[in-house]
């Protein structure tokens, strides 16, 4: 969780140097840095403690529930998401549509976590329908751009792909750590949130800034 924190606390900065040194049409680096302080305020609390609460199961079984994680996808993944509506030109009524599915999807997977057998598993199931939903969506939105010959189809796709890959890495830790079935320790389950929130989150936003806003600055002043 430390490390966590102090990884997005340092891609906070960095996001928010790149935002003060732009003149104009900032909005990504704007974005990219309030995703990066909300996570480093989330991880924080966890580290600190107070993110954490401990819920007693039907056998008995004390559990801990991340809860500040959760909060803190419910604020950062539509950010991350408006980002591709944003690069993809979408029409107002996709971008509530993406923006809806995804709080809905993390809304379930919250619920899902303070809840006992078997309605946990009913919350599990039911965010994970709204992944699927989710994913047609954005991926529908990537191939109307790559067709129409959008300027940023070709870095479209991997932040496309690291998002998708990341929102089947949530519901799989979900299962296998504390809110599930307990196969794999508090450690490597913590460990492996702050690795996916790293390249979901900070990753994404560094080959979003450089390998694709950037590109197409450069071909600008060429041109």
């Amino acid at each position: 969780l430390l490390i966590g924190f102090l990884g997005m606390f340092v891609g906070a900065i960095v996001f928010y140097y790149l935002s003060m040194n732009k003149k104009e049409k900032k909005l990504h680096e704007t974005l990219m840095f309030l995703v990066a302080v909300t996570s480093a305020a989330a991880y924080y609390l966890m580290w600190s403690g107070f993110g954490v609460v401990k819920k007693t199961d039907s056998a008995g079984k004390e559990r801990l529930v991340f809860f500040a994680h959760f909060i803190e996808r419910l604020l950062t993944t539509p950010l991350l998401l408006y980002s591709i509506c944003d690069l993809t030109n979408a029409a107002k009524g996709e971008t509530v549509m993406i923006l809806g599915l995804d709080m809905l999807m993390v809304a379930s997977s919250t619920i899902g976590a303070t809840q006992l057998r078997p309605w946990k598993w009913f919350w599990w199931t039911v965010g994970i329908a709204f992944f699927v939903l989710l994913a047609l969506q954005v991926w529908s939105l990537y191939s109307k751009a790559k067709e129409s010959g959008n300027s940023y189809a070709a870095g479209l796709q991997v932040l496309v792909m690291i998002l998708l890959v990341s929102f089947i890495v949530y519901p799989t830790v979900w299962v296998l750590g504390e809110e599930g079935l307990q196969a794999i320790s508090i450690n490597m389950e913590s460990g492996l949130y702050v690795l996916v929130d790293l390249v979901s989150k900070i990753v994404f936003g560094l080959y979003l800034l450089f390998a694709v806003l950037g590109s197409e600055e450069q071909d600008s002043e060429g041109a």
